[in-house]
């Protein structure tokens, strides 16, 4: 397993690599701007293990929900490397789906439980999961009123502490690797053109303009 994994979906860029059974890990700096140290930061988990680029078989990438930008910038990266190299194999992994990896890994629960991601403005992404950690619903934006579906346990980021969480997780890279490593084995690669971004809401900007327009 030649596998190199991405996240810039969250504040920090959070990089993993499993080149035949040797893991390394780099998590750069939250208050470093993702577009500048992302390409930096892939460069040096590569040259601290003598690897060279053109050696990965294989490519992971959180694809959302979560910063815009930070999503676009991940899934940048990882198109433009397949494109010099059509032979890589892709993994796109939901940011809910990880969390909810995390968790079981971590508390093992014994029955259904949400995870969800501050979407800003009194917004959450959220999807629910049973104890095993697979999708009971598809993901969504709640707001207002929808809150309120929520019940039982409700599983967060530690780094946003969302009030209306009754657990938390610490995400690391480790994580992103452990997930990417299953997808792998288990053959769910992604193709090229299905290699796609979780929005599930629109940008501010496009708020914006729909909200002019009205």
């Amino acid at each position: 397993m030649r596998l190199l994994c991405i996240s810039t979906a969250f504040s920090n860029t959070d990089i993993a690599l499993n080149f035949d059974g040797v893991r390394a890990y780099h998590s750069a700096d939250s208050n470093a701007k993702q577009s500048e140290n992302a390409l930096v930061t892939i460069d040096a988990l590569l040259k601290e293990n003598k690897i060279d680029i053109s050696q990965i078989e294989c490519m992971s990438v959180v694809v959302g929900p979560g910063s815009f930008t930070g999503i676009r910038i991940g899934l940048g990266h990882v198109k433009g490397m397949s494109v010099a190299k059509p032979s890589l194999k892709l993994i796109g992994i939901c940011s809910l789906d990880l969390m909810a990896h995390i968790y079981v890994l971590q508390s093992k629960p014994q029955s259904d439980f949400w995870c969800v991601i501050n979407a800003l403005s009194g917004n959450i992404f959220a999807c629910k999961y049973n104890a095993q950690g697979k999708r009971c619903l598809e993901p969504k934006m709640l707001t207002g009123e929808e809150l309120a579906s929520l019940s039982g346990i409700v599983v967060g980021l530690k780094d946003e502490n969302l009030s209306i969480c009754s657990d938390y997780i610490k995400f690391t890279p480790k994580f992103l690797l452990s997930l990417s490593e299953q997808y792998y084995n288990e053959n769910k690669f992604t193709p090229e053109n299905e290699l796609l971004p979780i929005y599930l809401r629109k940008s501010q900007a496009e708020q914006s303009y729909a909200d002019k327009k009205n």
